[in-house]
């Protein structure tokens, strides 16, 4: 149970890692292009980035995920975000 336990908190920074570095990459293509999508989409791997931090720290320190309500408004805005980056 433990090693699957671990295995879940080393998903959680995984994936916060990889959107931390998406936001980078994302902003880097922004400020070269000054495209609003580009914005749009730095905008909503940041969000990511913050919200997967947030779990992984939540899920780590407590074991279980109080702050649900809070990761899934993450989520909301990320998905708002890609969509008017890609209908903008």
């Amino acid at each position: 149970m433990a090693l699957n336990a671990l295995g879940h908190d080393i998903m959680h920074i995984l994936i916060a890692a990889l959107a931390g570095i998406l936001f980078i990459v994302s902003l880097l293509a922004y400020i070269r292009t000054k495209r609003t999508k580009f914005m749009y989409i730095c905008g909503a791997f940041l969000v990511f980035s913050i919200k997967e931090t947030i779990l992984a720290i939540n899920i780590i320190s407590f074991g279980t995920d109080p702050m649900m309500m809070l990761t899934h408004f993450f989520d909301l805005v990320i998905l708002a975000l890609f969509a008017f980056g890609i209908f903008k």
